[in-house]
């Protein structure tokens, strides 16, 4: 294209040195054959003749120019790829298809590309959340419990931000009636009801058994900071077994001194009945009674002969007969003691204020 203007203007000047030439010969002329001024003559313009083309040599050097600036533009295109400049990759590889070059064949491909990765970039950048403003400072507390408390919360703040994940998890609490039954989590024997188990947060599968027989199986789901509980009165499932007196101690043989014969004036005298031997071996045996605590008032973990038995209402079987030494305890703490008189054979119904 170069060239081509080049031949176009050479042709224009020599054309206007020619027409410039012969005015000045004709009007040189006509001044020697009279003195009449000459008008000067319109200049025609002289029809160009067709441009030839240009050399071989310089529409090589033109296609090279334009593939060695594609392949620069390339280069910079896959550049502005990873540095994730994805607007400037897709200018590059547009002004390469523009120039009509491809070197490797596989500018479509980058195009759409690039023109991808650019529309994911402005969709996600639309869609990001607004950087939200800092809240005010909130004023300095002023009383001393208010400072107290507010240092006792940033404490617990970044307490539970220093604890790792893994070692947060919750409390499984597991009561029974009657207690005293064995707690497995997951096929582990870990305690006796009523249990406070510190587990980790899931699923965990809880039996209750007594001995070798499993009672009661289910599986809890427990959350972190929160507290499960699993209570289930098995007594259906128990089978108490029978107390059996001991048993009576063979008779004693009294031996009497032989009297004489009776006479007919001197009446016949009969011994005392003696007291029967089995009714003293059961009044020996085990003297056992029951104990029913309620606190419709306070709510806490029922102690009996410093024996947990869980939250009330709570029973208690087969107590040793006589005083019992009842609490109330709310968090470890003794909130409520006395004492309370249980009767053999008997159920005892306490309730507590």
């Amino acid at each position: 294209m170069k060239n081509q203007k080049t031949w176009v203007a050479v042709i224009l000047l020599g054309t206007v040195a020619v027409n410039t030439g012969a005015y000045l010969v004709v009007r040189s002329r006509r001044a020697e054959q009279s003195p009449v001024p000459l008008e000067l003559p319109v200049a025609r313009p002289v029809p160009s003749e067709p441009a030839s083309p240009p050399p071989a040599g310089v529409v090589a050097a033109s296609d090279e120019a334009k593939a060695g600036l594609a392949r620069a533009r390339r280069a910079s295109g896959l550049a502005a790829l990873e540095d994730r400049d994805y607007a400037r990759a897709v200018e590059e590889f547009t002004a390469v298809i523009d120039l009509g070059q491809d070197p490797l064949g596989d500018m479509g491909d980058l195009l759409r590309i690039a023109t991808d990765l650019r529309s994911r970039e402005q969709a996600r950048a639309a869609k990001a959340p607004a950087q939200r403003e800092s809240p005010p400072s909130k004023p300095a507390p002023r009383t001393r419990a208010a400072r107290l408390a507010a240092a006792r919360a940033q404490a617990r703040e970044q307490q539970q931000a220093a604890e790792p994940e893994a070692t947060r998890g919750g409390l499984l609490l597991v009561t029974s009636t009657p207690p005293g039954l064995v707690v497995l989590v997951d096929g582990r024997a870990v305690d006796m009801t009523p249990a406070r188990l510190p587990v980790s947060a899931g699923s965990h599968r809880v039996v209750l058994a007594q001995g070798d027989r499993h009672l009661y199986s289910e599986t809890v789901e427990v959350t972190e900071d929160a507290v499960r509980s699993l209570n289930r009165d098995l007594t259906a499932e128990l089978t108490p077994a029978a107390v059996r007196p001991p048993p009576p101690a063979p008779a004693s043989v009294v031996t009497t001194a032989t009297a004489p014969a009776p006479t007919a004036r001197s009446p016949e005298v009969a011994p005392p009945p003696e007291p029967s031997v089995a009714k003293a071996a059961v009044a020996q045996g085990p003297r056992l009674g029951d104990l029913e605590v309620s606190s419709p008032g306070l709510y806490g973990e029922v102690w009996i002969n410093n024996r947990p038995y869980g939250f009330p209402p709570v029973s208690a079987l087969a107590l040793p007969a006589g005083p019992a030494r009842l609490e109330v305890r709310v968090n470890g703490e003794v909130k409520r003691r006395m004492t309370v008189e249980v009767e053999p054979g008997r159920s005892t119904r306490v309730r507590v204020r």
